[in-house]
């Protein structure tokens, strides 16, 4: 299609595409971004000034990179997604299996690209308390990332 051709074109040498969940695989990929005048976006909760969007806001994606207003690090897209019940997510999160953590906009939008470590443990360490801890003993197991100041204790 003419969408795709033009996708291939504006995200040639950069395109960051990531696995939302198990859930809906078969489904269109949801554009994550943080351009509060993309055609076809919506805001995922007031104030966040965090956009997502579906075929409409690729289009408009596209458009903006071609035409230069935007480039292609300023979209994520995610392919799949986790579905919860009514009140699933809720207990997960009572037993410990997710930590909903507050962050700032850049942080949720940042680029995961050859990050020195991964983003999951810099948003464990900036939350503090024994969730930086969790990360800091996790860190600790890993053979293919070197911290300063890991190595010393």
């Amino acid at each position: 299609t003419e969408l795709l051709v033009k996708f291939s074109i504006a995200f040639d040498k950069e395109v960051f595409v990531y696995l939302g969940g198990p859930d809906e695989l078969e489904s269109s990929a949801s554009v994550i971004h943080g351009i509060a005048t993309l055609k076809g976006s919506k805001e995922i909760a007031p104030g966040t000034g965090i956009y997502i969007g579906g075929t409409e806001a690729v289009e408009a994606a596209v458009h903006g990179i071609m035409q230069g207003m935007c480039s292609p690090s300023d979209f994520r897209f995610f392919v799949g997604k986790h579905r919860y019940l009514d009140g699933q997510l809720d207990l997960a999160c009572l037993l410990g299996k997710y930590q909903p953590v507050a962050c700032s906009r850049a942080l949720a939008l940042k680029q995961c690209k050859a990050l020195p470590k991964p983003l999951f443990h810099e948003v464990m360490e900036l939350a503090g308390g024994e969730l930086a801890e969790l990360s800091r003993l996790e860190l600790m197991k890993r053979d293919d990332i070197q911290l300063e100041g890991l190595d010393e204790e």
